[in-house]
């Protein structure tokens, strides 16, 4: 019969497989990435509302250049902690809730969970993502707000302002944008890295490693930044708005700009989610490996 210390050694190098554990790594994924890219989503939130806070448009370059001298070097990280808090919490439901999604919808539409079709990837995606997204609208609200202050205050301070002006319901304002928002990123995230990388394996053109996770990631980052541009601008606009609806910040936007001006910040959204989507989906492929969870699917 095994020793107590054989039968724990053996407990210890089993994989762990649970949904907590891939709600984890992949929260500590997207928290990696949220610090390298904050500054990046500063300059998108400024980029998406210079003209609705009277201020002019500027360009990439010169709206950094604006904060910087303005405002200092620190302003590139207003936001930092929510953005953080969100990372983990909304990052690690978003995306480690996906493959229990995907378990569930293979059973349900009897596909095969190594090649599932493309339209239960899409299904299981959307509804992690808008899950999370639901779940976890506050903490995308208070990081808008704090990455669109001119002026440093903390979290708590934008927190007790919303909720003494607008109400505890008003922690949830855009929340259906952001549920759009988070349901196709995820979707097209999920569908596009795990669809193009087995197709690349499949091909041999390339196998399991950090150069195919860099490349893949990046193509998966320009996708992702084209479909969701649209939805994240009317979010960050009604997030920083005076009570405005989403049809009437919509309305607004095409009159003013016209149907471009939904890709406003486009340049910085693509720097800020590129990098952020290469970093996810490279420490979530490491942290999946020690785990003994697998390769991302």
């Amino acid at each position: 019969m095994a020793s107590a210390r054989d039968a724990a050694r053996d407990a210890k190098s089993r994989p762990v497989d649970d949904v907590a554990t891939r709600v984890l790594v992949s929260g500590a994924s997207v928290a990696c990435a949220t610090t390298v890219t904050n500054p990046l989503d500063v300059l998108k939130v400024r980029l998406q509302t210079a003209e609705h806070a009277g201020a002019r448009a500027r360009g990439l370059a010169r709206t950094a250049a604006a904060i910087a001298r303005e405002e200092g070097v620190g302003a590139f990280w207003r936001g930092m902690s929510p953005a953080v808090v969100r990372a983990v919490l909304y990052g690690g439901c978003r995306l480690g809730l996906y493959e229990p999604a995907l378990g569930a919808y293979c059973a349900a539409r009897g596909d095969d969970e190594r090649a599932p079709r493309v339209s239960t990837r899409l299904f299981a995606g959307a509804t992690s993502g808008a899950l999370a997204a639901a779940a976890l609208n506050p903490t995308e609200l208070l990081k808008t707000r704090m990455q669109n202050a001119t002026a440093r205050a903390s979290a708590w301070k934008h927190l007790r302002r919303a909720v003494r002006e607008d109400g505890a319901r008003s922690l949830w304002r855009g929340s259906a944008l952001a549920m759009s928002r988070s349901a196709v990123l995820t979707a097209t995230q999920v569908v596009t890295y795990g669809e193009t990388k087995r197709r690349v394996i499949d091909m041999g053109v390339a196998t399991e490693g950090v150069a195919l996770h860099f490349a893949v990631a990046s193509l998966t980052g320009v996708v992702t930044t084209f479909t969701t541009n649209p939805i994240d601008m009317i979010k960050t606009r009604v997030y920083v708005g005076e009570g405005a609806s989403i049809a009437r910040t919509f309305a607004d936007v095409l009159t003013k700009q016209g149907p471009l001006g939904l890709f406003r910040g486009f340049s910085a959204n693509y720097l800020r989610l590129g990098p952020q989507t290469m970093v996810t989906f490279v420490v979530a492929e490491f942290l999946r490996e020690q785990l003994g969870l697998g390769a991302v699917v």
